[in-house]
């Protein structure tokens, strides 16, 4: 059972941890990690959401994110969920901080995802990928241009075989990789 801090609405700790589950449920604000995997040439990974996952089974999404659990900190969930998710091992020293961001989403009734995210990226050499996904979280990965993956989420019906990003959330990551790229 993974334990989360919670968070007080300005992202600050209250003291009071939590399973994953009741965090959730009860909209209790948390924080989490997103790492964007680039290469120089312009592309990005991104993975499938697993089938069975509750929220956004089967859509694309960011190249490896995942909660802070209890006792952690953002650059060690990072390096950890990139080797969880997909058998990746990455170097705390070579990731770079791009950015904060706030979520409060209600996606169903008892699933209200209240986040302080922040974001890394890291770039990989431009080769074919090698990982190992962690089938219950992942089921596949592709790596894209970033200029693809900007034009389909401006299509309405291409979109939708994303995770649906917030779209000043997207406008500040999106940015910052661009500014990465040779």
């Amino acid at each position: 059972m993974e334990l989360i801090d919670i968070l007080d609405e300005q992202g600050k700790p209250t003291g009071e941890i939590l399973p994953k589950r009741e965090v959730h449920r009860y909209g209790h604000f948390h924080a989490s990690t997103h790492l964007w995997l680039y290469t120089k040439t312009g592309k990005v990974v991104l993975q499938l959401r697993a089938a069975i996952k509750p929220n956004f089974p089967n859509c694309w999404d960011v190249s490896v994110a995942g909660h802070i659990s209890s006792g952690e900190d953002a650059l060690q969930t990072a390096v950890r969920e990139a080797q969880e998710e997909l058998g990746i091992t990455v170097q705390s020293e070579k990731l770079l901080q791009i950015g904060h961001f706030r979520i409060d989403y209600q996606h169903a009734e008892d699933y209200h995802d209240r986040e302080f995210i922040t974001i890394f990226a890291c770039e990989i050499p431009d080769e074919p990928l090698q990982v190992t996904l962690q089938e219950e979280e992942v089921a596949d990965v592709t790596l894209l241009p970033l200029a693809q993956i900007e034009a389909e989420l401006a299509d309405t019906e291409l979109a939708k075989k994303y995770v649906p990003f917030n779209k000043a959330y997207a406008k500040e990551v999106f940015e910052k990789l661009n500014d990465l790229f040779e």
